[in-house]
Order: structure tokens, then C-alpha cells, then sequence
């Protein structure tokens, strides 16, 4: 019976997998239709001039200074934030901003691989590019001084100008980066960068390149550094530094709010900010050609064909996806684990209503659950394991193995709450100590009122580990983000994430669903029940 039992699960789990797969392919189908039917409609008017767009609606970059500049530039506009370069484009692709304000080199390349994408080529400001170390560190300050002569030696000898010509050209043959012949007879180089930000960082062929990237690797391979790169969202390079999770950050905006918090180096390039539209809406018959050239040539089933070879076949992305997809899988059993373990020992010392035990564990439960997610995680890497060499995945299994615990002891309670106490009575009358009642008789009833939500909680805790890209983390959410920093389309990557999301939760619950049937009380025989017993007196 427990076999057939299984066996229909199984049928009935293949089915739910095909039905979201040809629902999600459906989706494909309509979206790919659709949305370049809106995205290249065409605006009657054309305009030339920044000006033209104050009182719209002005995208800019979370943490940076482009809030400032759109806010003394654009007055009375709508300014919408955004996490990454390519979160903006989509955006305007989209329709859902009018222009975006972005680094003019920046600009540059999101143009060249994006002709539907354009800027307006007045410059809104004039900035210099440097790297960031930590301030008022001794260790940061020699660093510094080594990277700044460094700089010195590549600018005269002609190296900095061939940099330039490899990252800011468009010949991709030669944009490549050599990190694995670095050594570490001098130590180990952590810098933090946001791989989505062309060209200085971003992921080619799965593996770090840009002018930043290269410029360190070519530092660290003369030094004898071995290089460490964490990625991290453009908002939080600085507290990374600052908490000493790196040694320095690559190229950003010299400012004197900045200047204030951090060290920068000499100068490694200059340029301003300029103000990013679509094409059509720029007045450059150049331009407009290119961009059109883009959609003459794409019919539907082409554009749905290049839209995938874009996600996945190009530089074999679809590597990037089950690589996010095993660290999402690896955070969420462990955390489950590590969670139930927590919870249940944390159960079994308070449920004897001990006083002291109660109110501790009832003030982590609040402090826990009472906080956001994403803060609590933070909290944990920027400021409790600030000053440890701990990885930010395990500092993700850490939070989410007390965020599963705490929900793990309350549904224990619950569970336990929910049988009568004659059980435990009649329990001690047959003969059996505490703990022996408990596991034998109590516990087994209550499972089945605490399993469902225990399966509902891992779910939500597949779903939760989304957000591990703010501590530094490459998991499936981080690397549909950094796919589509170098598609600038939003539906495959996206919608491909929620698929496996999907996927992933329904076999997990599945799984769950296995060991509901095999500990259900009914299914146990009564000789095992009462293993232990003197039944003969």
C-alpha cells in the first residue's frame, strides 16, 4: 500500500513539472511577442536635448551620486532607483522610465551592445574614476601607495593606453583577463565589484573580465597577489570596505561625500554623466538606422531563437544558471538541517516552561522574525562577522538556519500544543519515562499537525535565499541578474529563475511529502509502539 502510495506521488509530481513547464513555455511564447511590440514602437517626436526630459520620469543607480545630479538637473522629474545598469535599460526598453542618467563610458558600451539604446552626449557632470581602499588603515594606505605607483609605471610605458583600447573597443576577440596564473607568494587581493557593470566588471564566458579586472589582475600578477573578487551591488562596495570584507573596490565616481569615508587612488579614468534614452527618441540618422537594422532583421520565431541563444547558449550561460542553482540548493538544505536540528534541541530544553530558557528563546523568536530578512542578513555580514574570514554563503547559512529554527520551535509547540495531555498521562501509567513518552507517543501524533507547515516553510525559505546577492553571494537570482546584464532582455532570465524556483520548491515539498507518509502513526506496527513495554503484568 505505502508503495503504491509513493508511486502515485511520483505520477503526480511528473505531472505538476510538466504542467509548470509548458505553462512557462507558453509565457515564452506570448511575452516574445509581445513585448518587442512595445518596445520598439516608435515616438513620433524626437528630441535632442537633456533638457527636453525634465518633468519625466529619470532612473538612477541605488548609491550612488546620479540621485544628486538628477535632482539638481531634472526638477520636478519622477526619480525611480534602480540596482544595476541593466535593471535601467530593461526598464526604458520597457517603457517603465523615460531615460536613465549612467557613466558615460557606461553608456558607451550598453549602446554598442544594445542598439535600440542611446545617450545624449552632453555631459551633465565631469568625473574622474579611481579605486577605493579603507581610510585610516595603515595596512590600506601601503596598499594604496603600491597600487598608485603601479599606475604610475603602466601609464608611462604605454600598458594603461593598451587597457583602454582592449575594454573600451569593440573587438571582443581580445577582451579577456589572465587570473589563473596569479600567484600568492605575497598574499591574497579581495576587492568588491558589481559584475554587471560594463566595461569596467562584468562576466564573460563565465568568468570575470573589464577594465577594472584587468588593470588588478595585471597589479596583482606583477606584486605576486593572488585576487579574490567579490560581487557585490554598487551600494554596497563601500560598507564591504569599510567593514573590512575587502582590501579595496573598483572604479567609482570620485565625490567628496566619498572622499569623506574613503581613499581614493590616482585617477584610472575620466568622464561624466550623460543622460541615456532610446534611440528613437535621439535625433542621429545614424543611430536610428543601426537601431532599426536590429528590428527589420528579427521576425517573431527569429527574435524568440536569438533571445534564447542570447540567455543561454551564448558563452554558455546556461552554466551561470546551474551554478546559482546548486548554491541556492546548498544554502536551503543546509539551512533546513541545521534549522530543524536548532529548533527541535531548542524545544526540548524549553518545554518544561523553564523560566530563563523561555524568555531567551522567546526574545530571539521576536528580535528574528521581527526584522527584515535582508537587513538581518547584512547585519550579520557587515557587522557581526565584519572581522572574520567567513565566507558570505556561510554567513547565509548562519541567518537562515536561525530565521528556519525560530519557525521550526514555534510549529513544534503548536504541534506538541495540539495533543491532549491524557497522552502523556497514559503514556507515564504504561510505564515510560519523560523522554521516553515523548518520542514514542507524543511526538509521532504530533508531526502530522506540524508537518504541512513545515514543508510550507521550506518553500519559503527556497524563495528567501533570493536575496543572498546583497551579502556577496552567486545564487540562482544573482546569476539571472548577471545574465541579463548582458542581454539587457528581462523575460528568459527571469522567467527562467521562477521556473526553477518553481521546480526546486515542488521537489523539496515532494520529498517532505515521502517522510509525511512514512512517520504517519497509522502505518506503525504495534509491536513497535509498544517496544519497551512490560505488557504481561
Amino acid at each position: 500500500m505505502l508503495k503504491m502510495k509513493i508511486g502515485g506521488n511520483t505520477v503526480e509530481m511528473k505531472s505538476k513539472i510538466r504542467k509548470i513547464t509548458s505553462f512557462a513555455f507558453a509565457l515564452f511564447i506570448t511575452f516574445a511577442a509581445i513585448t518587442p511590440a512595445i518596445s520598439y514602437a516608435q515616438n513620433e517626436s524626437t528630441v535632442s536635448r537633456w533638457q527636453d526630459y525634465i518633468g519625466k520620469k529619470i532612473g538612477v543607480l541605488t548609491g550612488t551620486p546620479l540621485e544628486d545630479v538628477a535632482k539638481e538637473n531634472f526638477e520636478g522629474s519622477e526619480i525611480l532607483y534602480f540596482n544595476s545598469y541593466p535593471d535601467l535599460s530593461v526598464a526604458l526598453l520597457a517603457g517603465e522610465i523615460d531615460a536613465y542618467l549612467c557613466d558615460e563610458p557606461n553608456a558607451n558600451m550598453t549602446h554598442h551592445e544594445e542598439p535600440r539604446i542611446d545617450y545624449i552626449h552632453e555631459r551633465l557632470t565631469h568625473n574622474d574614476y579611481a579605486f577605493a581602499f579603507r581610510k585610516d588603515d595603515a595596512e590600506s594606505a601601503t596598499l594604496l601607495s603600491e597600487f598608485n605607483a603601479f599606475l604610475e609605471e603602466i601609464k608611462e610605458d604605454g600598458t594603461y593606453e593598451e587597457i583602454e583600447d582592449i575594454w573600451f573597443g569593440i573587438d571582443e576577440s581580445v577582451k579577456l583577463v589572465d587570473l589563473d596564473s596569479l600567484t600568492s607568494e605575497n598574499g591574497t587581493i579581495t576587492i568588491a565589484t558589481t559584475s554587471t557593470d560594463m566595461p569596467w566588471s562584468y562576466i564573460k564566458d563565465n568568468k570575470n573580465v573589464g577594465f577594472d579586472i584587468d588593470i588588478v589582475a595585471r597589479f596583482c600578477k606583477e606584486r605576486g597577489y593572488a585576487l579574490s573578487i567579490m560581487d557585490v551591488d554598487f551600494a554596497a562596495r563601500i560598507p564591504a570596505l569599510q567593514s573590512g570584507k575587502c582590501d579595496f573596490t573598483t572604479d567609482m565616481n570620485v565625490t567628496p561625500e566619498r572622499q569623506e569615508e574613503v581613499l581614493f587612488s590616482d585617477a584610472t579614468a575620466d568622464g561624466g554623466v550623460v543622460l541615456v534614452t532610446l534611440a528613437e527618441n535621439i535625433a542621429s540618422s545614424e543611430t536610428l538606422d543601426e537601431a532599426q537594422s536590429v528590428l527589420v532583421e528579427k521576425g517573431f520565431l527569429k527574435g524568440v531563437k536569438d533571445s534564447f541563444n542570447k540567455t543561454f547558449i551564448r558563452e554558455d550561460r546556461y552554466k551561470l544558471f546551474l551554478k546559482g542553482m546548486l548554491t541556492t540548493i546548498i544554502i536551503t538544505l543546509l539551512s533546513v538541517i541545521f534549522g530543524t536540528v536548532l529548533g527541535f534541541v531548542v524545544y526540548m530544553v524549553c518545554r518544561k516552561d523553564g523560566k530563563i530558557s523561555n524568555t531567551i528563546a522567546g526574545f530571539s523568536i521576536w528580535l528574528i522574525q521581527g526584522m527584515p530578512v535582508v537587513v538581518l542578513l547584512m547585519i550579520f555580514y557587515y557587522i557581526i562577522f565584519s572581522k572574520v574570514n567567513i565566507s558570505g554563503m556561510a554567513v547565509a547559512v548562519v541567518a537562515f538556519t536561525l530565521i528556519f529554527g525560530s519557525e521550526v520551535l514555534e510549529m513544534l509547540k503548536s504541534g506538541v500544543g495540539a495533543i491532549d495531555k491524557g497522552q502523556t498521562e497514559a503514556a507515564y501509567s504504561l510505564g515510560y519515562g519523560d523522554l521516553h513518552s515523548f518520542f514514542r507517543i507524543i511526538l509521532p501524533q504530533a508531526l502530522p499537525h506540524f508537518l504541512p507547515a513545515y514543508k510550507g516553510n521550506i518553500a519559503a525559505l527556497l524563495k528567501a535565499t533570493a536575496i543572498v546577492g546583497y551579502i556577496a553571494v552567486q545564487d540562482l537570482t544573482k546569476m539571472g541578474d548577471i545574465v541579463r546584464g548582458r542581454t539587457y532582455e528581462a523575460f528568459f532570465p527571469l522567467i527562467s529563475v521562477a521556473v526553477i524556483y518553481f521546480i526546486l520548491a515542488a521537489i523539496l515539498k515532494y520529498i517532505v511529502g515521502l517522510v509525511e507518509i512514512l512517520i504517519n502513526p497509522r502505518r506503525r506496527k504495534r509491536e513497535d509502539i509498544l517496544k519497551g513495554v512490560n505488557t504481561h503484568d
